[in-house]
């Protein structure tokens, strides 16, 4: 396929995927060469199966992030609720780095932050990895999960290129 035709095959399955409706998640680790946390907005976020709990992340290879994952062997998925809107600029915003973690409250457990406020935590470690394209496929098993047992919550999503409310239509 030549690059004009893989260019508008691209902003074809763009505009189709912005219909999609997926969850809003922020993605963290531990980097080792900074000795603190490092996080990341995701969408990409799949559970992959339930025996052995799993759940996947794409991670654009670029990314500090990535970097962090692939040397840490772990990372934690947190699942935000929309009370949460705020945070997902500092931590889709590069220059925005030294805000990340200073809104909303953190903590750190055996070097793994995570947000005590989010509508779920899944701690994984790394058990499979795929490259393709610009991102990296990082398959986790799931050693832990935290979850907050609130019926009010309120999962935040992505819905045509912006934020979403999801609830049960019944």
């Amino acid at each position: 396929m030549d690059t004009n035709a893989s260019a508008a095959i691209a902003d074809k399955l763009r505009s189709a995927l912005r219909r999609l409706p997926g969850p809003v998640s922020i993605v963290t680790s531990h980097d080792e060469a900074e000795g603190g946390p490092v996080g990341m907005v995701a969408s990409a976020v799949i559970p992959v199966s339930m025996d052995p709990p799993s759940m996947l992340v794409a991670v654009n290879r670029r990314s500090q992030c990535h970097a962090s994952i692939e040397k840490e062997g772990r990372f934690c998925i947190n699942l935000l609720g929309t009370e949460q809107r705020s945070l997902v600029e500092p931590f889709s915003t590069p220059g925005m780095r030294e805000a990340r973690f200073t809104e909303g409250p953190w903590s750190i457990t055996d070097d793994m932050p995570w947000l005590e406020t989010a509508v779920a935590n899944l701690f994984c470690r790394v058990e499979a990895t795929l490259v393709h394209g610009s991102h990296e496929l990082f398959v986790g098993n799931v050693y832990d999960v935290r979850s907050r047992d609130d019926d009010e919550l309120d999962p935040l999503g992505w819905l045509e290129g912006g934020f979403a409310r999801f609830g049960a239509l019944e």
